[in-house]
């Protein structure tokens, strides 16, 4: 008989009074004779239904079912009731158990798949290993060959040490180890040496930077001397295109305006000169040491060429001739030093610069102001 027959036999022998349905029920007050025990002190309906709750909750429900149903209390709603919840309860055991079923299913999958995955990892820990094994034999047989070499090799140097010495070879290891030692002497000389040699090379690069800066120093200072004796060079000379005269050689500014701006005072006066020597006319403003900033501005739209002495200069009055030059395409000669003969070469590079534009100069209209590169004189 199926599970299934047994179960529907049971029930309906139970309908009556039998041999049957007496040793089912000694066997169920034998099996929940506590719980039987427990529901008996109940004395009214709602203890009753109250205990029945509890055995619910606490998961005893056929013993708490049997102790219920078996009670004199139970009437017939509370027995429809007690039906009603271990129906209830049959479908959530259902879906509990296919859902049980569902996982176990899963579970042995996945077990499947860890065992098949477990042994392809095995398999390829024995093929790492036997890998290892041999690269092992391998490595032992050829430190056995080297070993073999190693003691064949001292047997033949034992030899040989034996020969030299009956051929008297101790006099020669000597001679050899003194001529090694000397040769190790040689080469620590020789790399002395060529530390030495590397710092006198550095030594000359360095001296050859320094003296061809000192040759364009004394070159430039050459110039400036130069241009200065030029401009002081008594004698008398007409420009070409202008009324003043000069000395012979000076360089002509064809009555240019020049501003300077900055430098010492002990030396505008000779700047006057030298400007007026070069047939020019000059203009001076010390960068806002006791001129008024403002008075710049009108001065530098006057000017034809501005030349600033870097060293003796506001920064403001710096930038703002700078800056008014570069906007207005004006001429601008920059002096690292504000000495004599540095002026009298910036005067010369200005006429030089702007001597192949006399011809445009007397053709453009007033008011405008040729386009010159910004120019630099060392000092």
């Amino acid at each position: 008989m199926t599970d299934y027959a047994v179960h529907l036999h049971l029930v309906a022998s139970s309908e009556h009074r039998n041999a049957l349905s007496r040793a089912a029920q000694k066997a169920l007050e034998r099996t929940h004779g506590g719980l039987v025990r427990r529901f008996t002190r109940a004395r009214s309906r709602d203890q009753l239904e109250s205990l029945w709750q509890q055995t619910l909750h606490e998961g005893d429900v056929p013993g708490g079912f049997w102790a219920l149903v078996t009670h004199p209390l139970c009437d017939t709603r509370l027995t429809h009731s007690a039906y009603e919840e271990i129906h209830m309860l049959s479908h959530q055991i259902g879906a509990g158990q296919r859902a049980d079923l569902r996982k176990l299913q899963d579970a042995r999958s996945e077990i499947q798949r860890l065992r098949q995955e477990l042994d392809a990892q095995q398999h390829r820990h024995r093929q790492a290993i036997d890998n290892r094994d041999r690269r092992l034999r391998q490595l032992q047989a050829q430190v056995a060959t080297a070993q073999e070499e190693g003691r064949l090799a001292k047997a033949r140097e034992a030899g040989a040490i034996q020969r030299l010495k009956s051929l008297g070879g101790t006099r020669l290891q000597e001679r050899v180890t003194a001529h090694a030692r000397r040769a190790r002497a040689a080469d620590q000389r020789a790399e002395r040496l060529r530390a030495e040699v590397k710092d006198w090379r550095d030594a000359c690069d360095l001296a050859n930077r320094r003296a061809n800066a000192l040759a364009r120093e004394a070159h430039e200072q050459s110039a400036q001397r130069q241009a200065l004796e030029r401009l002081l060079n008594p004698g008398a000379n007409a420009c070409d295109g202008c009324s003043a005269s000069g000395p012979p050689g000076c360089p002509n500014l064809c009555g240019r305006r020049i501003l300077c701006v900055g430098g010492r005072s002990q030396v505008i006066e000779h700047y006057r000169e030298l400007v007026a020597r070069c047939n020019g006319e000059f203009e001076h403003h010390d960068g806002g040491i006791e001129d008024k900033p403002q008075r710049l501005n009108s001065l530098l739209s006057s000017a034809d060429v501005v030349i600033c002495t870097i060293d003796c200069v506001s920064h403001d009055a710096y930038n703002r001739s700078k800056r008014f030059c570069k906007r207005y395409a004006k001429p601008c000669v920059l002096l690292r030093s504000s000495g004599v003969s540095t002026f009298a070469r910036a005067l010369e590079q200005v006429a030089d610069t702007n001597s192949g534009k006399q011809g445009e100069r007397e053709r453009r209209p007033p008011g405008t102001i040729p386009s010159v590169a910004m120019l630099e004189v060392p000092g």
